[in-house]
């Protein structure tokens, strides 16, 4: 007969403190996981991309605003042609007048192109960036800093061996006043019938990791191509699920539009400067122009040199992993994967009820009341929130909420959710075993992994859920009575994967959606504390937690 341990008297509180030392470390490697690469210096190899070598190009073009149709514009114009025909290239001026399809008014635009040919090219790699800014701008971020990325990335390819297929730099005009150039690109230039792979590259501030947010559909050799040639990249599949669903726009979108595959990048951290007078060299990070350049480098040396006739493949679930780089796999894998996961939580389930540590009423009890707390953290969060904007009524000059005291607020709402968390355990757990808090909280992770079949956000539920269920049956089946130190790790590493994939994603939705989306992007961190019952439990339990011993 299987029968549960009574409570015990024992503690063991260093074992509790390394427990939450644990979390908190696996919190910092998640937080370190999304900042940007050391930049390099003058004195890197020359066959390596340096923003330190970048970077006089960002102060030519980005030091004051250069909007389309302006002399400063023109000035930018020239500063590329002489540059481009400096490192021994013949650039191209196209020239033509578009119709902006907001003002319905004719605009004439001049986008700089210059063409490497490759020694048995298939399809050409596009590589594209926007030379224009804001009136209200100098641009040196948007779009200056990928202008500069480009450049140094031709002076690197230059000490390289020749690329296979052909690559074509489009530095494109007046994307600020509608994507226009790049629309003339599309319609007009003749060159757009050979580009078979189109990376363009953006900012939407002036610091932190490069993202690879957007990608056109079949996007499976792309994913492939993205993982096997980069070291490092913020990436996963639930940003395309999301940015397709948004209105926004980049150049990348014409591209997308007229069937071009190819994938969209961006630095997005500091908000505050973009189309403002922060957007300035000085204030430029050049860790983040590093890795801009890392990944424009690594990607057209591995699609220069791959077939590119037929790219378009099944999507792929993918998301980047400290450690671990970008995980991919095919989207119908999430069929099988869902499958297997609901095996397992009706296993575990059926085990813990006939271990009698799980009552089928009181754990869809638990689930109820989670699925209650989860909603009442949101009404209380947005409530908090606009207390906040109406006791600081100045927040509402920045654009989105976000002020220099953003993340001080994004920890004291963590932290009030947590503490109300911790008091709903403590008030449950009279009521309620572990396991059935445990299993009620699985039940809506498995639910939404399930809501998610065949989509980009799947991996969200499926491998932390996974993890934790793992860790259940692990503390449940080995039974070690005495070792409830090795217990309390087991628990801990089922949690961990949740905390490596969810700490990166939140910050980056704070990032992403702004402060004024604050109670939305608590809603992940509300589940993520649900996935980390065990842990909390573990710690405040006696030594015997979760174990259940054959007798």
């Amino acid at each position: 007969m299987i029968k549960e341990h009574q409570p015990s008297q024992t503690r063991h509180p260093a074992q509790a403190v390394l427990l939450i030392i644990g979390v908190f470390a696996l919190v910092v490697i998640g937080l370190f996981h999304t900042l940007p690469p050391k930049p390099t210096t003058l004195s890197s190899p020359l066959t390596t991309f340096s923003s330190a070598r970048a970077m006089p190009h960002v102060w030519q073009i980005g030091s004051k605003p250069h909007p389309t149709g302006s002399r400063e514009n023109a000035e930018v114009r020239q500063y590329l042609i002489d540059q481009l025909k400096a490192l021994g290239f013949t650039p191209e001026i196209q020239s033509a007048d578009v119709v902006n399809p907001k003002t319905k008014q004719a605009v004439q635009v001049h986008n700089v192109l210059v063409k490497i040919s490759g020694t048995r090219s298939s399809k050409a790699v596009l590589l594209s960036a926007h030379y224009d800014s804001v009136a209200t701008g100098s641009g040196a971020a948007d779009d200056g800093a990928s202008v500069a990325a480009i450049l140094e990335t031709l002076r690197a390819l230059k000490t390289q061996p020749a690329l296979q297929n052909d690559l074509i730099c489009l530095f494109t005009d007046s994307e600020e006043s509608g994507l226009l150039g790049a629309k003339a690109f599309v319609e007009q230039h003749p060159w757009t019938k050979e580009v078979g792979l189109a990376l363009n590259f953006e900012y939407r501030g002036n610091s932190g990791a490069f993202m690879m947010f957007e990608t056109s559909d079949g996007n499976g050799k792309l994913i492939e191509g993205l993982a096997e040639s980069v070291a490092f990249v913020m990436s996963n599949s639930l940003m395309y699920e999301v940015y397709k669903r948004l209105p926004n726009d980049t150049d990348f979108s014409v591209f997308k539009s007229a069937g071009i595959l190819g994938m969209n990048f961006a630095a997005i951290e500091n908000h505050a400067a973009y189309h403002t007078q922060l957007d300035r060299p000085e204030f430029l990070n050049q860790a983040t122009l590093q890795h801009e350049g890392d990944i424009m480098l690594a990607l057209v040396k591995h699609f220069g040199n791959q077939p590119l006739a037929n790219l378009k493949v099944e999507n792929r679930v993918y998301f980047d992993f400290p450690g671990l780089g970008l995980v991919h796999y095919p989207m119908r894998w999430t069929i099988a994967l869902c499958v297997l996961l609901a095996i397992g939580f009706i296993a575990l389930c059926a085990a813990s009820h006939k271990a009698k540590s799980m009552r089928i009423k009181q754990t869809l009890i638990a689930l109820c009341a989670y699925l209650l707390l989860i909603c009442g953290l949101y009404f209380i969060d947005s409530w908090l929130w606009a207390a906040l904007r109406i006791f600081h009524p100045n927040y509402l000059t920045f654009a989105y909420d976000d002020t220099s005291t953003s993340y001080g607020y994004l920890l004291g709402f963590i932290l009030i959710n947590t503490a109300i968390t911790v008091i709903f355990y403590l008030i449950s757990k009279k009521w309620l075993k572990p396991m059935e808090i445990s299993l009620g909280i699985s039940a809506i992770w498995l639910f939404l992994a399930l809501f998610t079949l065949n989509n980009g956000a799947n991996f969200l539920f499926t491998w932390p859920l996974f993890a934790l269920l793992l860790s259940l049956y692990l503390v449940r089946l080995l039974c070690i009575k005495h070792h409830s130190g090795f217990n309390r790790l087991i628990l801990l590493a089922g949690c961990a994967p949740g905390l490596l994939i969810f700490t990166p994603l939140i910050k980056n939705l704070f990032v992403g959606l702004t402060p004024s989306n604050m109670a939305v992007i608590l809603l992940f961190v509300n589940l993520l504390l649900g996935l980390l019952f065990p842990v909390l439990v573990a710690i405040r339990l006696n030594k015997k937690g979760f174990i259940l011993r054959k007798s």
